[in-house]
């Protein structure tokens, strides 16, 4: 099967899917940064990487925002937890003497959990 893009249906230019591409490489990076700063067990490094992931996503959210015409319930739910989880984690740890587990378990219970209970369960409360 040939694996050719046409650019007629993706309506994206050669700039465009350079640029995404760059942002998908610089998404593996953050991610070998975390890996990097738990296996050093390097605490400086992991909050380095958590940084670039949150200016990161902080980039994608505005490339959704001026891609997509609407912005779903969804998309704001999962964006305002993350940011919130992510903002918590650095808080957390930079102000306080909180053990990493308890760090990474406000990080999954913020940026996971609560969002997938949010939009599981949201709509029955409100209405």
């Amino acid at each position: 099967m040939p694996t050719t893009v046409d650019n007629e249906e993706t309506d994206r230019s050669r700039t465009e899917l350079a640029g995404l591409a760059a942002l998908g490489l610089a998404y593996v990076l953050a991610g070998l940064g975390l890996f990097y700063g738990l296996a050093i067990d390097s605490m400086q490094v992991f909050t380095a990487a958590v940084i670039a992931i949150l200016v990161l996503l902080a980039v994608s959210m505005v490339i959704i925002v001026r891609n997509e015409p609407l912005v779903s319930r969804e998309n704001v739910v999962i964006s305002v937890c993350v940011f919130v989880a992510v903002a918590l984690f650095l808080g957390l740890s930079t102000f306080t003497a909180l053990p990493y587990t308890v760090l990474v378990g406000v990080l999954i219970l913020v940026g996971v959990i609560i969002p997938g209970l949010v939009l599981q369960y949201g709509p029955s409360i409100v209405n």
